[in-house]
């Protein structure tokens, strides 16, 4: 469940900040004032282009780095102070970080060990996990006999038997090939419904990102730019940056023909477009100049006509690369290009050379407007 300001929070961070000095006069801010909550169960992810600050977060989490300054606090009670192995928040990492001179069984019995428990405990323990996560009959293997996944549900598997509060994953998949990450980020989110562990994924892959969590966090310089829903995230991006590294948005400068109660009407190459007020990062004024943001998925691609309709513009193809479960065109529009993602329907024969002269169908109402000065 999501923490709200009604609701307790079982993670809060309040102003955690993370500041680095390699020399007297150098400072690096790693992570600014970044404040969020995190309920109990809840998958949240964080995710933002590299040097963002998010495996700083997740590592001031897990107790590896102490905060320059702020709070973190876990069931209402700061944890700031305490290590890593008074928290009881593992982390599975990049890299598996397993031990090689272990088998599969010792590696993922070696935090129940530290603790002390009896071997009956240990072996039912570790049994379990393996029937779980699919590792049963491969006990007794090292890590360099195993495959990169099964590497990966061995690391799983080591942080999950610990019965955590909360786990921790930082780029977790980014060692595997595009079909076992689907793979394991299904089995991931099987795993924390199942178990209802607290869950902080950090990843820089959109997809991922999107895919499993209930709840998203943005990153960018340290800071966390906007948080929501994954939907919310990818639907309605509150800033630029938001809607060029979650959406990959194509971006205008448009101008402000009038204002009214509820839409602002812009022209842009000699067409004009009614948006919703509320996708407007603030109240533009006529005449202004204006970013205007355009989702390349948003666009429809059809057969050049002779006469255009409402929201139509015609376009010359210029480059298709197709993907496999869409052609990605980049036409010229007027004086500049636009990107358009069109999905490729099985036994749809629509596939425009490049040179083609096709017609664009815009949808207004998924049009984003940023202030130039933002």
């Amino acid at each position: 469940m999501e923490a709200t300001k009604e609701t307790p929070a079982f993670l809060e961070l309040r102003e955690v900040s993370k500041t680095y000095m390699p020399t007297k006069t150098q400072r690096i801010q790693a992570v600014e004032r970044v404040s969020f909550r995190v309920g109990r169960g809840e998958f949240v992810t964080l995710i933002g282009p590299s040097g963002c600050g998010k495996s700083t977060t997740l590592r001031m989490i897990a107790g590896f780095l102490k905060p320059t300054s702020g709070d973190i606090l876990l069931d209402g009670v700061s944890i700031t102070s305490l290590g890593p192995d008074q928290r009881n928040i593992p982390m599975v990492f990049q890299n598996y970080a397993l031990f090689p001179h272990l088998n599969v069984f010792e590696n993922i019995a070696y935090g129940l060990k530290a603790r002390n428990l009896s071997a009956d405990a240990i072996a039912h323990d570790v049994a379990m996990m393996c029937q779980m996560l699919n590792l049963v009959g491969i006990e007794t293997r090292f890590p360099d006999e195993l495959s990169d996944g099964q590497q990966q549900r061995v690391s799983l598997a080591r942080a999950l038997v610990l019965k955590p509060k909360i786990l921790l994953f930082d780029e977790p998949l980014s060692n595997l090939d595009a079909r076992l990450r689907i793979q394991t980020r299904a089995e991931i989110k099987r795993m924390q419904q199942i178990l209802k562990i607290t869950v902080l994924y950090v990843t820089h892959d959109q997809m991922e990102a999107l895919s499993i969590p209930d709840r998203v966090l943005v990153m960018h310089k340290g800071r966390v730019v906007q948080q929501g829903r994954p939907r919310e995230i990818y639907n309605d991006p509150k800033t630029p940056f938001v809607a060029d590294f979650i959406g990959n948005a194509n971006f205008y400068d448009a101008y402000v023909v009038s204002v009214q109660a509820d839409f602002v009407q812009v022209s842009l190459h000699d067409r004009e477009f009614n948006i919703p007020l509320s996708h407007c990062d603030h109240l533009p004024t006529k005449d202004e100049i204006v970013l205007l943001s355009i989702h390349p998925i948003t666009i429809t691609l059809g057969d050049a006509v002779a006469q255009l309709a409402e929201n139509q513009s015609r376009a010359t193809v210029e480059q298709c690369l197709f993907n496999g479960q869409s052609f990605e065109y980049t036409t010229t529009f007027g004086d500049t290009t636009i990107r358009v993602l069109h999905p490729n329907l099985q036994g749809s024969a629509l596939e425009y050379a490049v040179g083609e002269s096709v017609v664009l169908t815009f949808h207004p109402q998924t049009f984003h407007i940023y202030s130039i000065k933002g």
